[in-house]
């Protein structure tokens, strides 16, 4: 409905109008007259103005003040990169029509600071979608409920793969890159989602840590489920499923700095000539202020002197700590086995997802590092060095701790095992599985010298848990123990790895033995 001074002969001529190019019509026209309108978005009321006669907007600062607000105060900046909302300058008609609009008829309900030509708008339909999308993700990410009528979520093909959907009228569809491949026909028969479908999907592709360039274009190539499932053997189960902790989690309630706008992608331009904070879009896993680097650097920086309980800490598991290196200290304070020189009150969670490592090195093999020992050799003994992954404690569950699950790494499914018990996300895969599935020509010590030698990556040994389920899967028939490397590793050096291998493949190739 409208206020008094849309008449329905006003709303008539203004459908008249509509035929017209909607740029030769004056921006503002409507607001000059005084013309607006009200919104009810979930019992919120919102006033709207109207640009180009017949085009809703409504103003970002009410929106946020009113609406989003509880969501954008919990929910980590990476749900907002998942959207492109644009939004525009209001002119000064367009600002004294605001004003009046809350002083006369809301009492300064949004806010006693006057709208200026540096406010900003967006269309209501925008903000209505923007709206469904957020209280989706919070009731998934915050409120932890989950169902299969949601717009989006996983399916879990018999109890392992995990390939995230979203809905498009009523039809689900995973995204293609998860089969391309392996069946490449399925082309034929494959769509493309945009917009909004496109949003959910990047939704639950953050939430699972897919790598952003496989989902960043402005179209993803997509195919049904029931035609995925005419692939697959008959008995094979699809089972709705959401993670219990995925990539991105809620930020702390008790966070301030949710500035006007940072949702949207603003103008390029600026409406005075006085400086304003510059329109970046949110970058996922970005450093969104001083705050956050500064706790990065205060969990992550190697402490000049160690504090009296650091000193304990090492003491109890048998170590000097006047003879540690630098390099050996951080992994250990990123291991959780030292605590770090925190800032009060500063939890691990505030910590911007690409940095919180979760790397676990051996205290026996610091020490024998220590004492000058080496470690025992073992039949099938790996040549090169490995870093220990310790005993985690663990929790009594029906739920195996450690298992063996496909993951997508650069457009490849391969089989992967969890770092720690119960988390499925942080992955790593064994060395000769690297080599079979990337580069089956490199001849495994070569891959070696390339990882260690060169580029300076870990490899772990899997502590009993890992070894146990490696074992049993037929992994450590080349070494036993199996060198593991992480796959955040993997995504880092790929270009770097895949580089040297053709360098390696432009020379006159020699017989390599290959891994089957």
């Amino acid at each position: 409905f409208f206020n008094g001074a849309a008449s329905i002969n006003g709303i008539a001529a203004a459908g008249k109008a509509a035929d017209a190019p909607q740029h030769d019509k004056p921006v503002d026209e409507e607001s000059k007259k005084g013309k607006f309108g009200w919104a009810d978005i979930e019992k919120v009321f919102l006033p709207f103005i109207f640009r180009y006669t017949t085009e809703k907007y409504t103003s970002v600062r009410m929106v946020e003040r009113k609406l989003l607000h509880r969501y954008l105060q919990v929910l980590p900046p990476e749900v907002n990169s998942c959207t492109c909302i644009r939004s525009y300058y209001i002119t000064d008609s367009e600002s004294k029509l605001l004003n009046e609009i809350n002083l006369k008829h809301t009492d300064c309900t949004f806010g006693k600071e006057a709208f200026t030509s540096k406010d900003l708008v967006v269309k209501l339909r925008d903000t209505r979608e923007f709206h469904k999308f957020l209280d989706l993700c919070h009731k998934k990410l915050v409120l932890k409920k989950s169902n299969a009528s949601d717009r989006c979520g996983f399916f879990r093909i018999n109890g392992e793969s995990v390939v995230p959907y979203t809905v498009k009228e009523g039809v689900k569809y995973v995204p293609l890159f998860y089969f391309e491949g392996e069946t490449d026909h399925l082309k034929l028969k494959s769509e493309s989602v945009e917009g909004w479908d496109l949003a959910y999907l990047k939704f639950c592709c953050k939430v699972q840590g897919i790598r952003n360039e496989l989902f960043a274009n402005d179209t993803c190539k997509v195919v049904a489920l029931d035609e995925i499932k005419g692939h697959f053997p008959a008995g094979t189960t699809f089972e709705d499923y959401w993670p219990a902790k995925g990539s991105i989690e809620p930020v702390p309630s008790s966070r301030h700095g949710v500035s006007a706008g940072n949702w949207t992608q603003k103008p390029a331009g600026q409406p005075s000539a006085k400086p304003i904070q510059s329109a970046v879009q949110m970058q996922p896993n970005g450093l969104q202020n001083l705050n956050q680097l500064s706790a990065l650097n205060a969990a992550y920086r190697l402490p000049q002197q160690l504090t009296a309980a650091q000193l304990q800490q090492l003491s109890l598991q048998g170590l000097q700590g006047s003879q540690m290196t630098g390099q050996q200290l951080q992994q250990l304070i990123r291991a959780g086995l030292v605590a770090g020189q925190q800032q009060p009150g500063q939890v691990r969670q505030q910590q911007p997802g690409a940095y919180r490592q979760q790397q676990a090195v051996d205290m026996a093999a610091l020490q024998r590092q220590q004492q000058g020992q080496a470690p025992a050799a073992a039949n099938k003994a790996f040549p090169g060095k490995l870093t220990q992954i310790k005993e985690f404690p663990m929790e009594k569950s029906n739920q195996p701790p450690y298992k063996l699950q496909k993951a997508l790494i650069d457009q490849k499914i391969v089989p992967c095992i969890n770092v720690r018990p119960y988390v499925f996300h942080d992955l790593m895969m064994s060395l000769p599985d690297f080599v079979k599935h990337f580069f089956p020509d490199l001849p495994l010590e070569k891959s070696r010298e390339m990882l260690q030698e060169i580029l300076k990556v870990v490899l772990y040994k899997g502590n009993t848990g890992h070894q146990e389920i490696l074992r049993q899967e037929g992994k450590c028939e080349l070494y036993d123990p199996v060198p593991l490397v992480l796959v955040k590793d993997i995504m880092t050096y790929m270009p770097q790895v895949k580089y040297m291998f053709s360098s390696m493949t432009s020379e006159p190739a020699n017989k390599r033995p290959r891994v089957n």
